[in-house]
């Protein structure tokens, strides 16, 4: 059955679950981790000890709450790092590659859709569901909650000072509410602030238990669906599936909300234009960089404005910066991000926006 979850709803785990906070807080610490390390076990297709496997669903992608794109998803995987993916929609198609944890490749075509956002929608929390597990370390300070939502017992894990740890970083991208289902231990709700993923319909897949059908909720409107049409072992003949084939484009990895954020070593001001300065110009600029294993940037083309020579003025800028080099698995390599630049009728100073780590969504009024 699905659901749709007003934002009240979205407040309903918390409200109607019952802290853990009448034991002793070791104890509540155990009991949060372990609530963790049972749906870990059993929850995604990406674990240490996930077998290969080949996935296949259909996806809607929703905006303001009307349906914008639909498409088909289609994966084939040997571990967490080696997996080939595509996405058909009705006018375009994309295909990529990831080789290593730092290497990926993408056809020429692929720049037709983005891979980025497609991912971040789509294939990751269909396969990965709980990546950002890997930001609740022993060392965070853990809730665990249990309470009744949607007609089943859950066990909810926090981080309870996600704030403080996420610095500048906005909690929701690195912390969420994870809620597992108290008999088998499924992850059903994946909840933020502002955001509710639904998962049900489970198949099960090696030792794992795969949701076939996601739904994910945002600011109170549907965001985004997808339904598994295949879920199987990948055979030994189709484990060929998985390298890069034709004509390839080396790709950079590009920066997670769940990745250590970038850390700016030497950021220039940002020149506004007279040309900007006499149509008095106030915009926003959105430049894609490659940030070098060696920390310097390089910007792609004049980005995008709708102000041509405000993103002018931030794709030249831009290439002076300089960043402490980003480490993958502990070695320096080159990563991809969108740098945001807001021209208010002057120069542009400090520290940019990154496309990766959006700020907080701001509340409504009230009314």
């Amino acid at each position: 059955m699905k659901h749709s979850y007003s934002r009240p709803a979205l407040l309903a785990i918390v409200a109607g679950a019952t802290l853990l906070g009448t034991v002793p807080s070791a104890q509540a610490q155990a009991t949060a981790h372990d609530y963790l390390d049972k749906g870990l076990k059993v929850t995604g297709l990406t674990g240490a000890d996930a077998s290969p496997f080949h996935i296949k669903a259909n996806y809607n992608l929703f905006d303001h709450g009307n349906i914008v794109e639909s498409g088909v998803f289609e994966e084939w995987a040997t571990g967490p790092w080696t997996w080939h993916r595509t996405y058909t929609e009705k006018k375009a198609s994309a295909t990529e590659w990831s080789i290593t944890h730092a290497t990926h490749a993408t056809t020429k075509e692929s720049s037709k859709l983005d891979l980025a956002k497609l991912d971040a929608r789509v294939a990751t929390p269909l396969t990965n569901p709980l990546f950002q597990a890997v930001n609740f370390t022993s060392g965070a300070d853990l809730d665990g909650m249990a309470g009744t939502f949607a007609g089943m017992t859950l066990n909810c894990v926090s981080v309870k000072d996600a704030a403080s740890r996420a610095g500048k970083v906005d909690p929701d991208l690195l912390y969420p509410m994870f809620c597992f289902d108290m008999k088998d231990s499924t992850l059903r709700f994946v909840k933020t602030t502002f955001s509710l993923i639904t998962y049900s319909e489970f198949k099960p897949l090696a030792s794992r238990s795969v949701a076939t059908k996601m739904d994910v909720n945002y600011g109170g409107k549907t965001f985004t669906t997808a339904e598994i049409t295949t879920l199987e072992p990948l055979s030994a003949a189709d484990q060929a599936q998985v390298a890069p084939s034709g004509k390839t484009i080396a790709q950079p990895y590009m920066h997670q909300a769940s990745d250590a954020p970038l850390v700016p070593v030497k950021l220039t001001e940002c020149a506004y234009p007279m040309s900007a300065r006499n149509a008095q110009e106030r915009g926003t600029a959105m430049i894609p960089v490659i940030i070098r294993k060696d920390g310097s940037v390089k910007s792609f083309g004049n980005g995008m404005s709708q102000f041509g020579d405000l993103a002018e003025s931030g794709s030249d800028c831009v290439g002076n910066w300089k960043y402490e080099p980003f480490k993958l698995d502990g070695e320096p390599a080159d990563v991809g991000e969108t740098f945001i630049l807001n021209f208010d009728g002057g120069p542009f100073k400090g520290e940019p926006g990154y496309a990766s780590q959006p700020a907080p969504m701001k509340a409504a009024p009230a009314k």
